[in-house]
């Protein structure tokens, strides 16, 4: 059974959490694929619309049943299949309902044609197992039939396709052919903002009923409260002993209703201020500190919170330790500088140094420095950011992905990379583990002149692929064919990107090699 690369297991365990950014990362990939599968097996651009969105809402909603050892990609197929199983039914029940529209669908190959044009079980039975690579057997399970007919509506289709192009009468032309399908066709706008326009609905009316119970809680609080009170004031009436008109009775306290009530009153409370705790941001607590940092101008004392605008200053003998509601840990190291600004979870480093730890996330830390502004490109990476000098800064990413923005250019840092943010250059990141002279190179590059891209690209190995492939924005045009080579030879360029493009620098295609690359690093 084959199994999903690091990268993307561990957006599907970040997915599983309730991560929106894995969640959004792990169906953009699969996107186009899904209703490029969706398409062939239905026939039907307006159908395959409607079971490319009804898979990926339903895999948001069983995204806990994700297998660590299986594919991703293998268990979105299996409810795209069953998705359109329920289609065709429903078309059964009422034909008038979804009209073919095979012409207006215009495939580009014509063994696309071909299979397009076979009826409905042989077109999809043929799809499963010459273009996805199903066994019969599978093929028996996810439809629903006995592997006999599997086997008889395989054979009809290819007998059918082969009446078309007898050259592909030869398995071997098949495959080729079948290889030079698309693997991915991008479906209209409106179905990717569907699918997540419905995701985001459904978490704001969970939020809003969160919310509602929270409401609920304090009310209740307060009815609790009332009741004690006059509870009070009855036990105060109370204390002395009735007299009755012939016997002198003492009318006993229940004190065990009292208890009962005070055990709900604080469990209550407790429930409230967790909620308030959670869902109203809090402050950024100081979970720990060695030596004597200061905070403003004093030093900092036991629980206290870092405000807003408010500044923390670490001598050779300090650190502090924060804890970040939304985002997680970091740590002020010795000799540093850092003010927090008046905008939600972003930090101002003048000097010194940083450390981010991992961990799950709900928005990403965006760090301000005096020459470039870096943001995490995934929640809950880790990472060391350093200011040496206002000349001179470094980066080093131990998990996920950051962004930095320099110079009006986006730099992508991914995991076991670094980068060096300098006065007047653009940011390449390197290997961490790398060859130095490729490191130095790319420490030291100066932009469209610079004289070293030969030297850069003998030296250059797959771990360089993200390396290249800014480059590729930063050298001159002349030069950006022999870095497309080199980059093309490491990681071929993904369906849908051509030579002429990245050439152009089409900023979608980039974005998509780009996403190739990050795929096939572990």
């Amino acid at each position: 059974m084959s199994i999903d690369n690091k990268f993307v297991r561990s957006l599907i365990q970040s997915a599983k959490q309730g991560n929106n950014a894995a969640i959004e990362q792990l169906f953009q990939m699969n996107l186009g694929k899904i209703y490029a599968f969706a398409l062939r097996l239905t026939a039907n651009k307006s159908l395959a619309e409607s079971i490319t969105k009804e898979t990926f809402i339903e895999a948001w909603k069983k995204i806990s049943l994700v297998r660590p050892d299986a594919s991703f990609l293998k268990w979105l197929n299996a409810i795209t299949v069953y998705k359109t199983i329920e289609s065709f039914r429903t078309r059964k029940q009422d034909p008038n309902k979804i009209k073919s529209d095979i012409k207006e669908i215009g495939a580009k190959d014509e063994l696309d044609n071909y299979i397009l044009n076979l009826p409905e079980q042989e077109r999809m039975i043929f799809v499963l197992n010459k273009l996805e690579g199903y066994s019969i057997e599978e093929i028996s399970d996810l439809m629903g039939i006995k592997k006999d007919q599997v086997d008889i509506h395989l054979k009809i289709a290819e007998d059918k396709i082969i009446e078309n192009d007898q050259e592909l009468k030869s398995p071997d032309i098949m495959k080729q052919r079948v290889l030079k399908l698309r693997p991915e066709i991008e479906p209209a706008t409106d179905v990717r903002e569907s699918i997540f326009s419905y995701i985001m609905t459904e978490k704001l009316k969970e939020q809003q009923e969160i919310e509602k119970i929270a409401a609920q809680v304090e009310q209740e609080e307060k009815a609790n409260n009332k009741e004690v009170s006059d509870e009070v004031v009855k036990d105060d009436i109370i204390k002395e002993p009735v007299v009755a008109p012939k016997n002198k009775k003492k009318i006993k306290i229940n004190t065990q209703a009292i208890k009962k009530t005070a055990i709900a009153i604080a469990v209550v409370a407790v429930l409230y201020i967790g909620y308030k705790i959670i869902f109203s941001g809090g402050g950024w607590e100081i979970m720990q500190f060695t030596g004597q940092p200061l905070l403003d101008n004093h030093k900092i004392t036991e629980n206290e919170t870092f405000p807003a605008m408010a500044t923390i200053t670490t001598d050779n003998n300090s650190t502090v330790t924060l804890l970040i509601p939304d985002i997680g840990r970091i740590m002020i190291d010795t000799l540093s500088t850092v003010q927090r600004t008046d905008t939600d979870n972003e930090i101002n480093l003048e000097q010194g140094q940083i450390k981010k730890y991992e961990g799950n996330a709900a928005d990403f830390l965006t760090v301000q420095t005096p020459l470039a502004k870096v943001k995490e490109f995934y929640k809950g990476s880790a990472f060391k950011l350093k200011v040496l000098n206002n000349d001179l800064i470094k980066l080093s990413v131990e998990s996920g992905w950051l962004v930095v923005d320099v110079k009006e250019f986006q730099s992508y840092i991914p995991k076991n990379y670094s980068c060096v943010i300098s006065k007047g250059r653009y940011v390449i990141p390197y290997y961490t583990d790398g060859k130095p002279e490729i490191i130095s190179l790319m420490k030291d590059f100066s932009g469209v002149n610079d004289p070293s891209i030969g030297t850069i690209l003998s030296l250059a190995t797959s771990k360089d692929a993200i390396s290249l492939w800014h480059l590729l924005q930063l050298v001159s045009s002349e030069n950006r064919f022999i870095v497309f080579d080199k980059l093309n030879e490491i990681i071929p360029v993904p369906s849908g990107v051509t030579k002429e493009g990245i050439q152009a620098l089409n900023k979608e295609m980039l974005m998509k090699w780009r996403q190739e690359i990050e795929l096939k690093m572990d």
